[in-house]
């Protein structure tokens, strides 16, 4: 259940059409119709105000218990559906028997679930030690104010027969009726985002443009040089990591600034860094953005932070750790060439960073100082780091199954190396010795 009770108090009305099946809550617009095979035991209002709702019922031989829950939007920094499913797990692991906790299943399904058009179900089991006691589901989607969920739990977990009609029941049962947003933001939005978040002086005068996946705030007159070319890093960064396109999905932000000044200012103030600070970066990808300064369009520091606010955004896979997901951006912002060089060295002369130890650093840019033979930490671990992406994507043992590699390790929390070990020894069949090895190997060769 969620531990952050910030939410409004809420006004449900949904006695009215309880007798067919039906339960309207007003106040979020959202209507749930019971399937007719549920024989429904029990309904009530729910006991706190992000629990709208609880309700009991049996299906064939299962008891499926169901609620309706929501917390604030703009409070959560809560975008796209992702994020609200992503709230579930964050919850999970902040127990101590579920710190590991991933959801076995996650995908987006189309339909009118929400201010967008489209939610997420996302599914788990429970356990009583090693035994499978029942399965969880959730339908996750976003109204204009608030995130929610649906949540059931099936108890005995379900068979292939009863999941289908759960997730029928998800995918029909649970509708909204109200406002939907612009995907592309209307004038209105841009301009409050902008507002919000922009620095205090600007010399030149904002620029709104569109492109199929971003929405870019500039001041610079090369914006349209710079969409175009961001376009062509979504292209090369989705053919790298192959992703589906989910319909609804609104543009992603880009802040395109004409000055490095005017950046760092942006940086400064909506990070609360110093600009000492924020004078060491080019860009940076955070939350649902994109912000940078212009200097050349086809700077590799682009697609390095365009890579981050896709696996962000997109594919939805910012877990893993500071190695894999500097990995993966590094990947697309060095040569073959580049990676190889340090990689080739590093396996031969063992100068580098054993993985279980490498797996753990929380920042591998904050990772300052030398190496015994002098060279940049920071930069040794950033090569070592792509080189690991790179193995596993090219390698004889690791491209067939690149693909579940970086979803089962992209989904762990960071920092969790015994997570992280568990999923590749679930995708490759050996531990991170075993890993490691296949990697001084591969670049041995």
């Amino acid at each position: 259940m969620f531990s952050l009770l910030l939410a409004a108090p809420v006004l449900i009305s949904a006695s009215m059409a309880q007798a067919e099946g039906i339960w309207e809550f007003e106040s979020q617009s959202l209507q749930v119709t019971m399937p007719k095979t549920l024989v429904l035991v029990e309904g009530a209002a729910g006991g706190g105000e992000q629990n709208l709702h609880n309700w009991k019922g049996t299906m064939d031989d299962f008891q499926l218990d169901m609620s309706l829950w929501i917390i604030p939007r703009q409070e959560w920094g809560m975008y796209d559906p992702f994020d609200v499913s992503a709230n579930v797990a964050f919850n999970r692991r902040q127990q101590e028997q579920h710190k590991s906790f991933k959801f076995e299943e996650e995908y987006p399904v189309e339909g009118p679930f929400g201010t967008l058009p489209y939610g997420v179900i996302a599914s788990w089991g429970e356990y009583d030690g090693t035994e499978r006691i029942s399965t969880q589901f959730i339908l996750a989607g976003l109204t204009p104010e608030r995130g929610y969920t649906f949540r059931l739990n099936c108890t005995p977990a379900p068979s292939e027969k009863a999941r289908k009609s759960i997730e029928k029941f998800l995918q029909t049962g649970i509708s909204f009726y109200g406002e939907v947003e612009n995907v592309e933001w209307d004038e209105e939005e841009a301009l409050a985002r902008w507002e919000r978040d922009r620095p205090l002086e600007l010399a030149g005068k904002l620029k709104v443009l569109r492109t199929e996946h971003y929405i870019i705030f500039t001041d610079s007159s090369s914006g349209k040089l710079f969409a175009k070319e961001m376009e062509g890093c979504y292209s090369s960064i989705q053919e790298t990591f192959p992703f589906p396109e989910v319909k609804g999905r609104k543009l992603m932000p880009v802040f395109l600034f004409r000055t490095r000044e005017e950046y760092v200012d942006y940086y400064a103030k909506i990070a609360g860094i110093s600009k000492e600070s924020a004078r060491n970066s080019k860009g940076h990808a955070w939350r649902d953005y994109y912000a940078t300064y212009y200097d050349s369009p086809v700077d590799p520091v682009h697609i390095h932070e365009a890579t981050h606010q896709i696996f962000s955004n997109r594919l939805r896979l910012s877990g893993g750790g500071s190695w894999f997901q500097e990995g993966v951006a590094e990947l697309m912002s060095t040569s073959k060439n580049e990676r190889k060089g340090f990689a080739r060295n590093a396996a031969r002369s063992e100068n580098y960073t054993p993985f279980r130890e490498f797996f753990v650093i929380p920042s591998l840019l904050g990772d300052q100082g030398r190496t015994k033979s002098g060279e940049n930490r920071s930069t040794n671990n950033y090569a070592q780091a792509a080189s690991i992406i790179d193995f596993a994507r090219h390698s004889k043992f690791g491209k067939k199954k690149f693909p579940q590699f970086l979803e089962a390790v992209g989904k762990v929390h960071r920092g969790d190396v015994e997570a992280v070990e568990a999923a590749i020894q679930h995708v490759y069949d050996v531990d991170l010795i075993g890993f490691e090895a296949e990697w001084v190997k591969y670049w041995r060769e």
